[in-house]
């Protein structure tokens, strides 16, 4: 036990030590954590203080008309000149210019992303305007747009990309296992413990659970990074969140045993685990909801391991709806595969030296 322990520890240690895999697993995660956040905006609830719409102040049919409209605030401005500027800066969310034949409408490109109701701002005002021209624009039944959130918390779009963050952190553990049994293998580093005291299930153990321990460590750090920066308001289960990043890490850990057996060389099979972990963020719907690909894709996302990674951590956060079922199912499947690889190519690890 006092050698397991010992192994363990020095992996632990080298997994900080090892430059690829602190990059892969521990900084860029945080790049991207703050990347988005920057980009999406920080907050973990959605704006409850009404869509600010700049006017030119001589337009006074203008302001009338956009008074009517629930959920928009209007900001006067003196001239054209001022008003796109402060669009551009972001101060107000978009604006309406009339130039005597037609409206032209500009919006903030942030708060489009983050406003669905600017996405059909422009249609939306023409209707009331025309309405309004005509003398037509009371009795008419008002709507308002009201968000609902499927998961028990309502976060921004920031809070939707953070379980992908977390699955990018999870997938380097892909390349742990290429390193245990590819770059070992090929140094002949795995054959000298062989001739020490030291069992080889002592040492892979030792090596797997020290690499365990190291990855959930850095997701559980980029959680509460990205929570503390941004004040992200997640609904989170803790046992659930355990439970998925653990069995994740571990069904990581098997298919970079599987790249690791069927690639001799641990270059090739480090390429091809980096091909995998993109095509997956990309495609699995980590980053995005999988509704804005196509259909022949969203079949295609779930045969990838990352997209019910990706709905187990969503799940876990309160993100998205989900159940015990769906967690356990995941966790089953993840941890069978890991034991199964292992059982396969871990006893026969000394043997594939030769």
């Amino acid at each position: 036990m006092k050698t397991f322990i010992t192994i363990a520890l020095y992996r632990i240690k080298s997994f900080y030590r090892d430059t690829f895999t602190f990059l892969f697993s521990f900084i860029l995660p945080i790049m991207f954590v703050v990347i988005f956040g920057f980009v999406f905006g920080g907050g973990g609830e959605s704006s409850e203080n009404g869509i600010k719409i700049g006017v030119i102040k001589d337009n006074a049919e203008i302001i009338k008309v956009l008074e009517r409209i629930e959920n928009i605030k209007v900001v006067e401005f003196e001239n054209e000149v001022s008003l796109r500027d402060k669009v551009l800066k972001g101060s107000v969310d978009g604006a309406i210019i009339f130039d005597g034949e037609k409206f032209n409408f500009i919006i903030n490109f942030a708060s489009f992303q983050q406003k669905p109701f600017l996405r059909t701002f422009g249609e939306s005002f023409s209707k009331v305007y025309s309405l309004h021209e005509a003398g037509i624009d009371r009795g008419f039944i008002r709507v308002k747009e009201e968000l609902i959130d499927p998961g028990k918390a309502q976060v921004s779009t920031l809070g939707y990309t953070i379980p992908g963050v977390l699955s990018f952190s999870i997938s380097s553990a892909i390349f742990t296992m290429i390193a245990l049994f590819g770059y070992y293998r090929k140094r002949k580093v795995i054959r000298r413990f062989a001739v020490t005291p030291v069992s080889p299930i002592t040492f892979i153990s030792g090596m797997i659970v020290g690499n365990f321990i190291a990855g959930v460590f850095s997701c559980l750090f980029v959680l509460l990074t990205a929570q503390l920066i941004f004040n992200l308001n997640f609904s989170i289960n803790w046992n659930f969140l355990l439970i998925s990043i653990s069995s994740s890490i571990l069904g990581m850990m098997a298919l970079g045993i599987l790249l690791a057996s069927l690639f001799r060389e641990p270059q090739a099979a480090n390429n091809v685990g980096n091909l995998l972990v993109n095509v997956m963020l990309f495609f699995s719907g980590v980053y995005f909801p999988l509704d804005f690909l196509p259909n022949y894709l969203k079949v295609f996302a779930r045969f990838l391991p990352l997209y019910y990674v990706g709905r187990a951590l969503r799940i876990s956060l309160g993100v998205e709806e989900g159940g015990a079922t769906f967690v356990f199912s995941v966790a089953f499947v993840m941890v069978f595969v890991f034991i199964t690889l292992i059982f396969i190519f871990g006893r026969n690890i000394f043997e594939l030296e030769d």
